[in-house]
């Protein structure tokens, strides 16, 4: 093992201990999203008036949380201007 220049042993395991709790919120964000796109490959056909699709259907679900957040982000300016 290497030493630090405080004079500590580095180990890999107490990196791992202080990595900061959003990283380890991150990770396992990311797990969680790839096991649920593992899971969701099956296409899916989508209509909207005219208009029809195929997609998976992670990357349908994902559009619409892409739409739901603009919404959010939209209706929150227009509310925040009128204070």
């Amino acid at each position: 093992m290497s030493s630090t220049p405080e004079g500590r042993q580095w180990s890999f395991g107490r990196w791992i201990a202080e990595l900061p709790t959003r990283v380890w919120v991150a990770l396992a964000l990311l797990v969680a999203g790839v096991s649920f796109i593992a899971q969701n490959r099956v296409p899916v056909r989508i209509r909207w008036l005219a208009f029809s699709v195929t997609w998976p259907l992670w990357l349908a679900l994902l559009v619409m949380l892409v739409v739901g957040v603009l919404i959010g982000v939209l209706g929150h300016r227009r509310s925040a201007k009128r204070r």
